[in-house]
């Protein structure tokens, strides 16, 4: 069919590529030119075009409503919009999430396992892929550390052809993406937690970023979920599988920590499958809670203890995540992408007992973020807190973002200290701590752009050790 795609942002450059690769003539529009666009959108834009969608932008794109049968919206085109009325005036049929959702679905001929919620996806979403392994499955990951885009990131894999290529699909699944994903039938879907976070896209409802989240009580044949969720579910599936951290009743499978040795006991009544098992643990902070949300995933799945076990032994943890840098004159240094508010105090407990100098990046992604809450949260933990008012998900320079998260840690007697870039910091968290002292990196850089911050932030140490030392 000949169809358009209006608007060439994150919600529309997928559905077009989708729509092409299935057999449609298809035209991306755009009011902005290519060169408007970052330079690493305007790369999958020319990939798509080389693929066969024909590219229309500029201020007269909406020139290629002339002579098509259905057209695709992005969100952010405003519902008074002059291309909305010509296409109800040509009587063009609109194509929402959902039609495309069934496209992508008649297409996934493979299990699938989707991992959604507010904070453990990525994590959750690799120790899962490691037990498929280690269980002999061919395994498709896709995570947040494939692009920060995840429904383009499993378009392109569709694309390539990875959904034939293996036996699995382990699949991070953001809000965001859910509104592609939403008819894909899930063989597993594992909720972990929800928390208020990206409120500003949901007119900063709680009760509409929590619906967005539970689209996959209704896809997933099984679902998994950490125990926090059950007030959610409660009234929409009755045969949810919880997991929790403990020994608590409500929960089917149970993990506790002790001496480094991880003891996961089971009873999925529902399966009537039961049993216990533990292995060595040495990972820190979240990945304990996570490792309890894939063993859960695997065990509804129907994998053996061993492959379970073995794949928790050879998960050695995710770069941004919980990543131990290296000792520099005698600071030890830890690198974590943790932002909102709960997944920071599960980072920062890790490091409860040492002098912890944090080091933050602009909290703010592509989304405005509580920055207050995230200084008063870094406060009760940190002896030296340094803000980097650079946002290294939009490249743009805000120390008002900065200045706000050390206006949040005000009661705390720790050295506030805002900056105006990662390097910066990482100079001055040489020259404000001693040896013996622990550096801590925490916000969104770690996942939005890895390598840059990492290699500025271990620059910027190595220089504070060449001046200060």
């Amino acid at each position: 069919m000949e169809c358009i795609v209006i608007g060439a942002g994150n919600a529309g450059r997928p559905v077009a590529r989708i729509l092409n690769h299935t057999g449609n003539q298809v035209i991306l529009t755009d009011r902005k030119l290519l060169e408007e666009f970052s330079p690493e959108i305007q790369e999958t834009i020319k990939i798509m075009e080389k693929e066969g969608v024909k590219l229309m932008l500029g201020p007269d794109a909406s020139l290629g409503v002339e002579n098509v049968s259905y057209a695709y919206i992005s969100p952010t085109v405003p519902e008074n919009s002059p291309i909305r009325k010509l296409l109800k005036d040509k009587q063009v049929e609109i194509l929402g999430n959902e039609n495309i959702s069934t496209v992508i679905n008649d297409l996934l001929d493979l299990d699938i396992i989707g991992i959604t919620g507010t904070l453990g996806k990525t994590s959750t979403t690799h120790i899962l892929s490691e037990i498929f392994k280690e269980a002999g499955y061919r395994v498709w990951t896709c995570s947040s550390r494939k692009g920060n885009l995840l429904s383009e990131v499993i378009v392109d894999g569709i694309v390539k052809g990875l959904h034939k290529k293996n036996d699995i699909a382990v699949l991070e699944l953001p809000h965001g993406t859910s509104r592609l994903m939403s008819k894909v039938v899930l063989n597993v879907g594992v909720i972990t937690n929800i928390y208020p976070d990206h409120l500003d896209e949901f007119d900063y409802s709680m009760d509409k970023y929590v619906a967005r989240k539970l689209f996959i009580a209704n896809s997933s044949k099984i679902l998994v979920s950490g125990l926090q969720c059950m007030e959610y579910l409660k009234t929409l599936r009755d045969d949810t599988i919880y997991y929790c951290q403990g020994n608590n009743n409500h929960c089917q499978v149970n993990g506790k920590l002790e001496d480094n040795i991880l003891d996961i006991s089971y009873n999925i009544r529902g399966m009537d499958i039961k049993g216990y098992f533990k292995t060595s643990f040495n990972l820190l902070g979240y990945y304990l809670e996570n490792s309890i949300a894939a063993s859960t995933a695997a065990l509804a799945y129907g994998l053996d203890e061993d492959s379970i076990i073995n794949g928790l032994k050879s998960f050695k943890g995710i770069a941004g995540h919980m990543e131990y840098i290296g000792n520099y004159n005698g600071r030890e240094v830890h690198f974590d992408a943790a932002f909102v508010p709960e997944g920071l105090i599960k980072t920062l407990e890790c490091f409860n007992n040492k002098e912890l100098i944090v080091i933050i990046d602009n909290p703010d992604s592509t989304n405005p973020r509580d920055k207050f809450k995230v200084g008063e949260v870094v406060g009760r933990y940190a002896k030296v807190i340094i803000c980097s008012g650079y946002n290294e998900t939009t490249k743009k320079y805000d120390i008002e973002a900065a200045n706000e998260v050390i206006k949040g840690a005000e009661k705390s007697d720790a050295l506030k200290i805002p900056v105006e870039d990662i390097l910066t910091a990482g100079t001055l968290s040489i020259k404000h701590s001693n040896p013996g002292c622990t550096i801590l990196h925490v916000g969104p850089g770690a996942i939005t752009n890895y390598e840059d911050v990492k290699t500025k932030m271990i620059s910027g140490i190595k220089e504070g050790c060449k001046k200060y030392e």
